[in-house]
């Protein structure tokens, strides 16, 4: 058992261990034959044998053989391939013991972060069919066409005809889509090597109208994609249909110049009200219901009269454009060109928008420029994982805006933020935590930080 001697481990053996927690990094970690072990698809409360995946200098991957003692919080996850998938690694977790790891591994984050008010975590009821956004690989295999995802730190496909945590109509169109390209011939990429024309299909969801947008992603441009383009839009679900160009060997799928096939070029998407464009390449949340709450938020922690509103890293412009009533002015600033123009397309149809401009640029080479100092100013940071750049956080700190309002998808890159904000004299007044993603370690944070 876990209190024995260390034994040696071996790829393929079996020994009897424990789990003993979650971890961020979505494995549990436990002690498995005397060592310590991140365990795939591991419950704590666990006991029993485990069979080793991977026995390296550093670590040690083990998943569940046989359980002499499940733990209490196991269920059975509702997904056949969740062992392979890597994309839902505690769906065999009950809820309530998500939510309570989640919480537990912000308050890790946070450490000793004053924090005035920190609330319970925002949740929804769908932990299924949630997911309003989608990115599939594709493959041939034994000459027909699948979608999935890949294994967990492999290029191994685990092919999936229809995601447990997407929306179904989501899966029906992306189901369309892999037929329609599977009767093309169309060759697929599996490596720089043996580079193939289809990588992936990406898609995203209007729930208001049941429409989903389409990007096909290929390595490159044929003129008999504007005829797949075309076939596609035909099913009623279908609203539009794009071509993305990618050549590199790996990195990000979804990147590299765009060419419209057919049917619209964006969606409209209400998020809590507010009519935005989104185009194929453009970032939006992945899970509907959570963006409109993290608007909802938003517009409950900012001031109710702001002089200067100004979204340093505004994407589509969810944030600014929402929150624009309130504000004399706002100024969007995005280096990302497809959002600028997705911004642009929204601005333009009117609603009030007439005060907002936009700064397409880096956050970091531009914010001292947009942040000129006034009374009543309001900053908004959304930024990618990474958290805020130093430049950015430097001409904050030189500005001094009234108000911040800080939403991250990285507690750990937001607690290190918080403290250099700290620093220059703000404090973290309110903090409301989003569950965005069930079944992972993921979890959403607002905050707001006024000056101290």
């Amino acid at each position: 058992m876990a209190g024995d001697a260390p034994t040696r481990l071996v790829k393929g053996a079996v020994a009897e261990g424990e789990v003993r927690a979650l971890h961020r990094d979505g494995d549990a970690r436990g002690v498995v034959g005397g060592h310590a072990a991140r365990v795939r698809g591991g419950v704590p409360g666990d006991r029993g044998a485990f069979r080793v995946l991977h026995a390296g200098r550093n670590a040690v991957w083990v998943a569940p053989e046989a359980l002499s003692e499940p733990s209490p919080d196991r269920v059975v996850p509702p997904c056949p391939v969740v062992d392979r998938c890597g994309g839902c690694p505690w769906q065999m977790v009950a809820l309530p013991a998500q939510r309570a790891a989640r919480r537990a591994l912000l308050a890790d984050a946070l450490g000793d972060l004053e924090v005035g008010e920190l609330r319970d975590t925002v949740t929804f009821d769908d932990a299924l069919a949630y997911r309003t956004r989608a990115l599939m690989m594709a493959r041939r295999v034994k000459r027909r066409l699948v979608f999935g995802f890949f294994e967990p730190r492999t290029d191994e496909l685990v092919p999936v005809d229809a995601c447990a945590v997407q929306h179904p109509t989501l899966n029906t169109a992306l189901a369309r889509a892999r037929a329609v390209l599977d009767e093309s011939g169309v060759t697929t990429w599996r490596s720089a090597a043996r580079a193939g024309t289809l990588r992936a299909v990406a898609g995203r969801l209007d729930p208001d109208t049941g429409t989903v947008l389409l990007t096909i992603v290929v390595t490159r441009d044929d003129p008999r994609f504007d005829d797949i383009g075309h076939a596609l839009v035909a099913d009623p679900r279908i609203a539009g249909v794009a071509l993305c160009v990618n050549t590199a060997p790996g990195g990000q799928v979804a990147r590299g110049p765009t060419r419209h096939l057919a049917g619209a070029k964006r969606l409209h998407l209400d998020i809590d009200g507010v009519d935005i464009l989104c185009g194929p390449m453009s970032f939006v949340q992945t899970q509907h219901a959570a963006a409109s709450a993290l608007v909802r938020i938003a517009r409950e922690l900012v001031p109710e009269r702001v002089t200067h509103l100004v979204d340093l890293y505004a994407g589509i412009g969810v944030f600014g454009l929402a929150l624009c009533g309130r504000a004399e002015r706002v100024t969007l600033v995005e280096e990302n060109a497809d959002a600028v123009r997705d911004a642009e397309a929204t601005i333009a149809r009117g609603n009030g928008f007439d005060r907002v401009r936009i700064v397409a640029g880096d956050a970091a080479q531009v914010a001292d420029g947009v942040l000129d100092g006034a009374p009543g100013t309001c900053v908004l940071l959304d930024p990618p994982r990474a958290g805020v750049a130093e430049p950015v956080l430097a001409a904050i700190a030189r500005a001094a805006p009234e108000t911040i309002l800080y939403v991250s998808c990285h507690p750990t890159s937001f607690a290190r933020d918080a403290r250099e904000l700290a620093g220059a004299g703000y404090r973290c007044d309110v903090l409301v935590p989003v569950e965005m993603f069930p079944h992972t370690p993921h979890l959403e944070v607002v905050a707001r930080f006024v000056r101290a």
